[in-house]
């Protein structure tokens, strides 16, 4: 593969993983119905939609600024990980809901490999 696929494969991957971060970080900040469902079932009090949300937020615009890139990508294993266990743990557990994340996880990591093999190459 090139280094100009390379390029273009790592910036169709941040935009997705930018895109869905966005969206699910706006829609929590907005308290939009499914989310405060969501949050009663985790069991986390209804004010953490502020700091996920946020957080998403800022790994979205972290993930288009390359300077950033690697620390947001490290975060957003950790994020999955929370997640994974967040769906797990909920009353009643949400196996249905694990998909998300784990998609999430497979992108990033896709991410993490091509932002390596980027960087090795320059």
């Amino acid at each position: 593969m090139t280094s100009k696929t390379k390029n273009i494969f790592t910036w169709v991957l941040v935009g997705l993983l930018a895109f869905a971060f966005l969206g699910s970080g706006i829609t929590k900040l907005l308290g939009v119905e499914m989310q405060i469902k969501n949050l009663e079932s985790w069991g986390y009090p209804l004010w953490m939609r502020f700091p996920i949300g946020l957080s998403e937020v800022a790994f979205a615009v972290g993930l288009l600024m390359p300077a950033y890139r690697k620390w947001v990508v490290y975060s957003i294993f950790g994020w999955g990980i929370v997640a994974i266990y967040t769906h797990i743990q909920a009353t009643p557990p949400q196996f249905q809901m694990l998909g998300g994340p784990i998609v999430f996880l497979i992108l990033n990591t896709v991410l993490f490999f091509l932002s390596k093999a980027t960087s090795k190459s320059a």
